[in-house]
């Protein structure tokens, strides 16, 4: 009985619709097109983040890699500096 009742609501909706199926048609090919352009552009954003992303922690790990060198090269300095602070106080006692 239940079947029979929206089986007949659904005939009755049927006729509200004025529009064509030609404009239909192009509606949601238009539809289409914009959701399929929306997220490629959203693709491209997102590897573009990606790169950018890529590109900011291999700066990063260089910059690192480089403090740490210039630490290592400080305390070398400050090792021969000591060694020569003493050189030059043992040839002032003399």
């Amino acid at each position: 009985m239940e079947l029979r009742m929206e089986a007949a609501n659904l005939e009755q909706s049927e006729g509200k619709y004025k529009t064509s199926h030609r404009v239909q048609a192009w509606f949601l090919g238009r539809s289409r097109k914009r959701w399929k352009q929306k997220y490629k552009n959203l693709k491209v954003e997102a590897k573009r983040l990606q790169n950018r992303v890529a590109d900011v922690n291999k700066s990063r790990q260089e910059w690192r890699q480089k403090t740490e060198q210039m630490s290592r090269r400080v305390q070398e300095l400050e090792a021969q500096n000591a060694v020569l602070q003493e050189q030059i106080a043992a040839l002032k006692k003399y």
